[in-house]
């Protein structure tokens, strides 16, 4: 079973993809909330994280430059850790060529376009990292 850290600002889809990784039987999941002094990259160690799920939007907390920070700070305390990144392409399309462009550099493992993602499809992406 993959230990997975939740960190998603919108608090009905973050709950909903907790349910599901938990309802797959693979994952363990964790949900991080987004707060101002919040330190993702302590949550991921002390959490063991296998996996790091975490949305890209233009709210606070959620940017794709606050998020490129985590990242990099993650993979200097849990190198193991994937990091999957999860945006709207549809109503945020900059922040979706943003975010598969960090895929394409190699400073992301994965990334999902939540509004064409199935449970099934995201569950085996997951499972498989």
């Amino acid at each position: 079973m993959k230990n997975i850290v939740v960190c998603i600002g919108n608090g009905l889809l973050s709950e909903a993809i907790i349910n599901m990784l938990k309802n797959s039987g693979e994952f363990k999941p964790f949900r991080v909330l987004i707060q101002k002094k919040s330190n993702i990259a302590n949550d991921c160690e002390a959490l063991s994280a296998d996996i790091l799920l975490l949305d890209v939007s233009y709210t606070f907390g959620t940017t794709m430059e606050t998020r490129l920070n985590e990242v990099k700070q993650i993979r200097e305390k849990s190198s193991s850790c994937k990091i999957v990144m999860l945006c709207d392409e549809n109503s945020a399309p900059d922040i979706a060529r943003e975010v598969a462009n960090a895929k394409k550099d190699g400073l992301i493992d994965a990334f999902f376009y939540s509004s064409s993602v199935t449970e099934k499809y995201l569950t085996a992406v997951l499972a498989s990292l």
